[in-house]
């Protein structure tokens, strides 16, 4: 297969098209305060909180357009929010933003958000409702938890989240309840890319934070954050900048050429779920040629090279292009080129390489290329800094440490037999889980809260912390594994947005399984149309949250959400809405929720910052600016304090029963926070979890060492057999932005994109209607081995030059038939009336329906297709994360 060159590629901002070779135009991803409207920003006018011209107020807040959260400035006029511009004392963004800051404003201000409780009063789904007061609401569904807690039986509600920033917040609402289920999408989203990095660098580390402003070598595995990525703002700019002023390199392994493969010196389209195979070979290139670093990986890694040389002997180029159809010579080149920039060299990998059966050694082998070469934690390398903010975690010493205001609410008792455990809830489950539960190893069990939480088939979805299985929820609600009595549901789009989704809205519908369900929302989308009672929430710029993440600067940092304007309407935030609920269900809970104030839980939150609160405020960031960056701290010495009580043994400094450094050249430094504080290329964590719930010790996901496999169900792919995935377009945010006006105007419909020359196989030309209908998995995985067709849906077909002729991809931003007459493309409200009313006057003229012009009653082309009805449910084994990229599918000309 050809290489995509472009290096011939002018100097250009850090924008990128929507897609190459798409027939789009070309659209900004990012503005510099001073390119726009109102004038730049003066910082010290800023921090002395005097920035305001004449009408308009500028008030720093946190965005949550995306799960990136970059720093941002919100200019208020008249009560309203007006325009959002990056905030330049943000460490990360460095006063840079994207289009999805300004859906903060969309979705404040769409005529269709819910202004007020409504309760139904038809059918569950039927779409019959009626306006309710708070007191109302909160009174019933506080009737109905309270008896769950008071009879023992607290597990029986049901906490499910999509997005939570609310640092704690909401796990303080459910451990002081007693239910274990709080419930997240982690593996929806990342966690087989986490995984892999814990298992290496420790529970700190779950994402990486490469030192991309200083690199001269990035070889990027199916990431993209010239588009979305989770922080690809902060990588965006960085390595723009690394590129036109530092002469770095790019070369990126893709399915199709996105914004970050038409940025990229070198582009592969490459197999799906092969970048392992390419990974793997680069790693035989580099010990064949001798160009690893041997002393740092003697230093700090856990298993001996010759150990590793072993086990990539038959892992050549000529291998891997036979698997992934990257020449042979290219993958030489490559390697060389990324070993011979070290440590100035890095990785970079996301859903592209990980999101596959075979993703996780994949990431593993990714992950192991980095330490190869030395490159970990060095100046232009593979850096980490701890995404869980910098409360005295790893690396983090010296600074502030934040925590909740008290009194903490206990966590709930593991469920198992035994002093310490709840037998009760224990001695509910199935048999068959009890069996396997019972035979798991301690470290284990005292982790185990059922088969929501901590699904006994997937240990290593929660044996680092808590990333949950969230796809198999309904189906083992729908299996019996877990009775539930109420269900609330928070800013959650399962019924929309999971694998197979009707699914979730079979079991969301089906009131003996579900007979209460509460949704926690700012509109109503398809899950609140599933609900029973339906609680507006306050929006990002009406509400207060915490947030901490980790700096692409390598110099931790804090921030704060705070509201730009009042909520609209009788709009509350969760934290107000659980504060109350609290109350109501009495029994103690209240106690943990003695705050006077949302604002006054955070000031105390932030009380030992050396900056006042107001100041805080003022900056909405807040970082040491004197401090060094965070290279190489595995080898900062522990301090006398740190040292105070310790005790070595062996190599480890031990404290407590617990590694906290280990001994280098006869001083104790910090290494790594694993158990055994170095790099674990090698993990026994893998055979043993395989062990555990009987995966066999030939399946690619139960080796200690990374392995390489091809996915199961593409091994005999027949000609008539092609690969389905999905993208994600930069305008857009999974499926919560539908609704946005501005954004949808862009994209707003998601064809089959293909190959020209797959077209012509199929017999296909531009704008035909094709139905795609895809099979069920194969390998241990739900369900998998069944045979037919999964699910199957109909769309029309655009061609895209460059993306690998056996893969077709379609994104899922659209398709919406709730949201409002933007999310649904209607030229007519939708939605119940009953919820809208007085501080819906604010609503956006433009986002009303006559102005859907791409609406099919207005000739246009409609709202799109969604498609996750026939995307099958597929946990990777043991991590359970979703294996979005495999799905196998027929294509048939309409």
């Amino acid at each position: 297969m050809s290489e995509i060159k472009r290096r011939d590629l002018l100097k250009i901002g850090a924008g990128a098209a929507l897609a190459a070779g798409a027939g789009a135009a070309a659209i900004p991803l990012v503005r510099r305060l001073a390119d726009s409207a109102p004038p730049a920003i003066d910082i010290k006018k800023l921090v002395a909180g005097k920035l305001d011209y004449t009408r308009a107020k500028a008030v720093p807040t946190i965005c949550f357009g995306c799960t990136t959260h970059c720093g941002v400035i919100g200019w208020v006029q008249d009560g309203r929010v007006r325009k959002i511009e990056g905030n330049p004392l943000d460490p990360n963004t460095q006063g840079n933003i994207c289009s999805k800051a300004q859906g903060m404003i969309s979705y404040t201000y769409y005529p269709e958000r819910l202004m007020h409780p409504i309760k139904r009063v038809g059918k569950r789904g039927e779409g019959k409702w009626k306006r309710i007061s708070w007191d109302e609401a909160l009174s019933e569904i506080a009737d109905r938890m309270r008896p769950l807690r008071e009879g023992g039986v607290p597990e029986e509600f049901v906490f499910h989240y999509g997005r939570d920033k609310t640092k704690g917040y909401t796990k303080r609402f459910t451990n002081a309840f007693g239910t274990p289920h709080r419930l997240n999408r982690r593996s929806i989203c990342s966690s087989n890319r986490r995984a892999p990095l814990m298992s290496f660098y420790g529970r700190e580390f779950e994402w990486e934070t490469q030192d991309f402003e200083n690199t001269k070598y990035i070889v990027n595995f199916g990431g993209n954050p010239m588009e979305a990525y989770q922080g690809g703002l902060y990588m965006m700019h960085r390595i723009q900048k690394a590129r036109v002023d530092g002469g770095a390199k790019m070369v990126t392994f893709e399915i199709r050429p996105s914004a970050t493969a038409s940025v990229s010196e070198d582009y592969f389209p490459i197999m799906p779920g092969t970048d392992g195979a390419v990974a793997f070979a680069m790693i035989h290139v580099i010990l064949r040629e001798g160009l690893q670093d041997e002393e740092f990986w003697n230093r700090w890694s856990n298993l001996p090279l010759e150990k590793l040389r072993e086990s990539v002997k038959d892992y050549t180029p000529g291998w891997a292009e036979e698997q992934s159809g990257v020449p042979a010579a290219d993958i030489e080149r490559i390697a060389v080129e990324f070993a011979q920039a070290a440590p100035a060299c890095c990785t970079m990998s996301n859903r592209g390489s990980a999101k596959h059966y075979n993703g996780v050694q994949a990431d593993r082998a990714i992950r192991t290329l980095d330490v190869l070469v030395g490159n970990v934690g060095k100046p232009g390398g593979f850096c980490l800094s701890s995404l869980r903010g910098w409360a005295g975690r790893y690396g983090q010493e010296g600074l502030p440490k934040l925590s909740q205001p008290g009194p903490k609410p206990p966590n709930p008792k593991p469920w198992g037999i035994g002093e310490g455990y709840d037998e009760e809830a224990f001695k509910k489950l199935p048999d068959f889980v009890q069996e396997r539960v019972n035979n798991f190893p301690e470290k284990w069990k005292k982790k185990y809260f059922g088969e929501l939480a901590t699904p006994s088939e997937y240990p290593l979805a929660w044996h680092w912390y808590q990333m949950r299985v969230g796809q198999l929820v309904y189906p083992y609600i729908k299996e019996g594994r877990q009775k539930v009595s109420v269900y609330m549901s928070f800013t959650l789009g399962a019924s929309y947005g999971y694998p197979e989704a009707n699914v979730a809205r079979e079991v969301l519908q089906d009131e003996s399984l579900i007979p209460f369900h509460v949704a926690i929302d700012i509109g109503y989308g398809e899950q609140a149309a599933l609900a029973d009672i339906v609680l507006p929430e306050a929006t990002s710029l009406e509400r207060w949250d915490h947030h901490s993440t980790n700096n692409y600067g390598l110099v931790p940092y804090t921030g704060v959400r705070q509201p730009l304007v009042e909520p609209a309407g009788e709009t509350k935030s969760v934290q107000a809405i659980l504060q109350d609920l609290a109350k109501r269900i009495g029994g103690g809970m209240e106690e943990y929720f003695a705050f006077e104030s949302e604002e006054a839980f955070y000031k105390e939150w932030y009380k030992n910052l050396p900056v006042s609160w107001e100041d805080f405020k003022r900056r909405g960031i807040w970082y040491d600016e004197g401090r060094e960056k965070d290279y190489e701290l595995y080898e900062r010495p522990l301090t006398d304090a740190e040292l105070e009580g310790t005790a070595v043994e062996g190599d480890l400094v031990m404290k407590g029963g617990k590694a906290v450094g280990i001994m280098m050249d006869g001083k104790a430094v910090r290494g790594f926070p694993t158990p055994n504080r170095v790099i674990n290329v090698y993990d026994e964590i893998w055979p043993e979890a395989a062990k555990a719930v009987g995966l066999p010790a030939d399946d690619v996901n139960a080796s200690p060492i990374a392995v390489y496999d091809t996915v199961p169900e593409h091994r005999d792919l027949g000609e008539d057999d092609y690969i389905f995935s999905t993208f994600k377009w930069n305008v857009h945010t999974q499926g919560r932005s539908g609704h946005w006006k501005y954004h949808a105007e862009i994209v707003h419909t998601n064809p089959v994109f293909m190959h020209p020359e797959t077209g012509e196989t199929l017999g296909v030309q531009e704008g035909d209607s094709v139905r795609v209908s895809v099979y069920r998995p194969k390998g241990h995985t739900y369900r998998g081995g069944e045979d037919g067709i999964m699910g199957s849906f109909e769309n029309h077909v655009r061609f895209l030059s460059g993306m690998h002729p056996k893969v077709v991809a379609c994104s899922h931003h659209v398709g919406h038939w709730e949201h409002g007459a933007v999310g649904a493309s209607k030229n007519e409200a939708t939605g119940p009336a009953e919820g809208t009313g007085p501080g819906a006057g604010n609503a956006d003229p433009q986002a009303a329906p006559e102005k859907i012009w791409w609406s099919k009653g207005r000739g246009g082309i409609g709202g799109g297709v969604a498609i996750n009805d026939a995307l099958p449910i597929n946990p990777c084994p043991l991590t359970g994360g979703q294996n979005w990229y495999d799905n196998v599918c027929k294509i048939e000309k309409l």
